[in-house]
């Protein structure tokens, strides 16, 4: 049965391959596939430029030697020839590495910048492409590297960017781990060298704690190691709380004494709930001086702090002013 359906099927694919139109359509197929070829063969044999990637590698660094700004990793190597040859190029074995030797530019000095000769790795690249090819440009067309024999310092990190919370919330603080990094580099880059910023980060609307890996802004001819930190911002959520303060008098004559009504204030400030239990009235200090007293000409004392902590912010007195005595003290007698 099997059989018979596959002779019926073979009937019918050769009928409709052999059927006149059909044979026109096959007879042009095979024209445009040779004069496809002819084209292709033809084009071939014309001259083109393409771009090339070659691998570009420092060997024989000593170990007391630390490279602190590498050479690029690949070379972009613009070459023109016969589309025959580019075709080996571009899809047949790929180039060699170049190979820049450290010793070939070594002049024993502590550390700074060599800068490698194009000409001598233009010298290997032309080594490992037929005589016929010509190389037309070489990108990047500036090689350098920079070293440093022992030349080192420690260095804090910075943030670069800004991070910001949510109008309910409050920047706690900012840490770093590591909190300062090594830096290597040539004595006259390293003494310019004073911190060690962050790559651009910006956060915005922050209603939690947040931690983030940052990479280190690379200069040039410097190396920092480690090359990446843990940023850790820490976020609180701000609170009001209200405590009772008294008004002072300071640089009062043994006479005489300051009296206000009411004796003590609401003082209402915003902080954060981590500080909450921490910040107390004794925290504050509501005072005014004799030397100030005797300037005012109301029976009114308007009432302003002279320290308050660190870290509140939002702060106000209620009453913001209190009625005043001075209150002739009687003297003991001696």
């Amino acid at each position: 049965m099997d059989s018979v359906r596959r002779k019926k099927l073979y009937t019918t694919v050769k009928n409709f391959l052999l059927g006149p139109k059909n044979k026109e359509f096959l007879i042009f197929l095979l024209f445009f596939f040779v004069s496809a070829a002819f084209w292709l063969l033809q084009s071939l044999n014309e001259e083109f430029e393409v771009r090339l990637k070659v691998p570009l590698k420092l060997e024989h660094v000593p170990s007391d030697v630390v490279i602190t700004s590498e050479l690029p990793q690949e070379l972009s190597v613009a070459v023109k020839d016969k589309g025959t040859v580019l075709v080996r190029y571009l899809y047949g074995t790929e180039l060699a590495p170049v190979r820049v030797d450290y010793g070939d530019y070594d002049r024993g000095e502590p550390g700074g910048r060599v800068s490698v000769q194009l000409a001598d790795v233009l010298k290997k690249v032309q080594a490992q492409v037929l005589s016929s090819t010509q190389i037309v440009s070489v990108k990047p067309d500036t090689l350098e590297y920079f070293f440093s024999k022992g030349a080192r310092k420690k260095v804090p990190v910075r943030l670069s960017g800004s991070v910001s919370t949510s109008p309910e919330y409050y920047l706690q603080r900012i840490g770093f781990v590591p909190d300062s990094v090594e830096v290597l580099a040539p004595e006259a880059i390293l003494d310019t060298i004073t911190e060690a910023p962050t790559v651009p980060v910006y956060l915005e609307g922050l209603e939690a704690d947040k931690k983030v890996v940052l990479g280190l802004h690379r200069a040039r001819g410097a190396k920092f190691i480690p090359d990446r930190v843990e940023m850790n911002a820490k976020v609180d959520l701000y609170t009001e709380k209200t405590v009772a303060v008294p008004v002072i008098g300071i640089n009062f004559p043994g006479s005489k004494d300051l009296r206000t009504f009411p004796s003590k204030v609401n003082v209402t400030f915003r902080v954060g709930m981590s500080r909450f239990k921490d910040i107390t009235e004794d925290d504050f200090v509501l005072a005014v001086t004799y030397e100030e007293l005797l300037k005012v000409d109301s029976t009114k004392l308007k009432l302003h702090l002279k320290s308050m902590p660190a870290g509140v912010s939002n702060v106000r007195i209620e009453p913001p002013e209190v009625d005043y005595l001075i209150e002739q003290v009687q003297e003991e007698n001696e």
